[in-house]
């Protein structure tokens, strides 16, 4: 039952969210601004607008790309994200394995994710009270995406506080950890061919998307 409902919300609509979270006007979460349920909120309404007024806009992967790098990806952390995803991996690697590893890992979601956004269709998320971790430095925000003729799907954002801003380090749709999910399969790979050669297969993979207009496969 969990695997068809996952399989009901997809990896578009999650992209197009996650856009609307942090595009132009969003502000930092201080003691004086919304916190992460209201940020999440006011940023759902701004990309509803924004589709609403251009709906060709999910069809231009390069708008999308550009939207993505200039106000989505710097309140991703993509370092957290990347440390947990190398596991005991992270340890041995250097300095500038680590912050190529993330690069290429956070170019490789958002080609990855790019291809499946035009399937964001007549979808909308509640926002539900958040769930504090950490004190007030680490939070889950509860969402119910509700789906035309389906049951709705169960996102959470995990988010925590970075010096003044608010910044997501995981997904995790009807249980399923986008970091755990891509853990799994690096580590293998990492196994396989080490730290070097994974972030030269990712180098690979992402040079031929962006030259070619498409998305590397999965």
């Amino acid at each position: 039952m969990m695997q068809s409902r996952t399989r009901g919300i997809s990896c578009g609509m999650i992209v197009a969210l996650c856009l609307a979270l942090l595009l132009p006007g969003a502000g930092l979460a201080t003691a004086d601004e919304p916190g992460p349920v209201e940020l999440l909120e006011d940023r759902q309404k701004t990309v509803l607008a924004i589709v609403e007024q251009d709906p060709a806009v999910l069809e231009d992967t390069k708008r999308l790309r550009e939207i993505a790098y200039e106000y989505l990806l710097p309140h991703v952390d993509f370092m957290t994200l990347s440390r947990w995803v190398m596991g005991k991996h992270w340890r041995k690697a250097t300095p500038e394995q680590r912050q190529t590893f993330a690069n290429e890992f956070r170019d490789l979601l958002l080609n990855n994710y790019l291809r499946s956004v035009t399937e964001y269709r007549d979808q909308s998320i509640e926002f539900l009270p958040l769930r504090n971790l950490d004190g007030k430095n680490k939070v889950v925000v509860h969402g119910l995406v509700d789906q035309p003729g389906g049951p709705p799907v169960h996102v959470n954002f995990r988010m925590h506080r970075n010096t003044d801003s608010w910044l997501i380090y995981d997904i995790v749709v009807e249980g399923v950890s986008l970091a755990t999910t891509h853990r799994s399969m690096f580590s293998q790979q990492i196994r396989d061919i080490g730290i070097e050669g994974v972030i030269a297969e990712l180098e690979s993979r992402n040079a031929a998307a962006w030259k070619e207009g498409t998305s590397p496969a999965p």
